[in-house]
């Protein structure tokens, strides 16, 4: 068996087009070899084939940095796992903390950096699922207003502007509405919903982090992938081009209210700081 000393950790900031390149990553790793991609969320070769060298994947969450900070066990699982052993190319929510649970290999990361305001109102829908009954529930609470309605946006800022964390939502659910690039590059561990923003951190950690943006999506993720020799060809990827129809129609920020922007605003100050300095605004 070979085993991959050197890898390469894809940061994946929620609401920066990862999800929709789990399956284009996957398609590119096949050309290369098995086992080449290894996904935090199970989208890999494990998934698709059972075998020996397959990994079961933990699917209560899906932030892998909380589920080993709170589950020393997960370590273990991954460090007996053919599949991680094998891999070049690792995949998740995860932050730059990541590789001081597994020191027996040389990690770099990948990230794509995202407009924090736009980032975090387009997370807020997301985490707005719609039911059959026509409500919307959000985290604990149910919403009776369609979705990106006013009367929608002003409940999601009663809740967001109510009790800290919010009910229902998970440790990580709460720190990516609150400053989440700055904390995945300080490296933040997510083991409680206080866990506080350190944008000297993660300045000073981005200078080991290849980082893109959002508006750049293709060109700058080849640029990063070439520095860390991921050999994906990012010309082939047209998803990321098409247009949210939703933002289209509503404008740049989804028809939030002021009062959510206000919000955002507020509670992602270093998210704000930080992006304008790494794109040299």
């Amino acid at each position: 068996m070979i085993e991959e000393k050197n890898k390469v950790v894809f940061l994946h900031t929620p609401k920066t087009g990862g999800g929709a390149m789990e399956y284009f990553f996957h398609g590119e790793s096949k050309k290369i070899r098995r086992n080449y991609f290894f996904n935090f969320n199970g989208l890999d070769d494990s998934l698709f084939i059972k075998d020996e060298s397959s990994t079961n994947h933990p699917h209560a969450n899906k932030c892998v940095i909380e589920t080993i900070a709170n589950n020393s066990s997960i370590i273990k699982r991954y460090n007996g796992s053919t599949h991680f052993k094998q891999s070049k190319f690792l995949m998740g929510h995860t932050t730059y903390n990541f590789g001081t649970y597994f020191p027996q290999y040389d990690f770099q990361y990948v990230t794509v950096l995202r407009e924090p305001i736009i980032r975090v109102i387009s997370n807020i829908l997301q985490y707005s699922q719609e039911k059959k009954d026509g409500t919307i529930k959000f985290g604990g609470h149910i919403i009776p207003y369609k979705k990106s309605t006013k009367e929608y946006w002003d409940r999601i800022y009663q809740i967001l502007n109510g009790k800290y964390p919010v009910k229902g939502f998970m440790i990580h659910e709460n720190h990516f509405l609150r400053d989440c690039q700055t904390k995945i590059m300080q490296g933040a561990t997510y083991k409680n919903v206080n866990e506080n923003a350190d944008m000297d951190l993660a300045l000073i950690n981005s200078k080991k982090i290849h980082y893109s943006f959002f508006d750049n999506f293709n060109e700058g993720l080849q640029e990063s992938f070439n520095k860390v020799d991921i050999p994906f060809d990012m010309s082939k990827n047209v998803n990321v081009f098409n247009q949210n129809k939703k933002k289209v129609k509503l404008g740049e920020y989804y028809g939030a209210t002021d009062n959510i922007i206000d919000w955002v605003i507020n509670n992602n100050k270093n998210d704000i700081e930080l992006y304008k300095i790494l794109k040299g605004l």
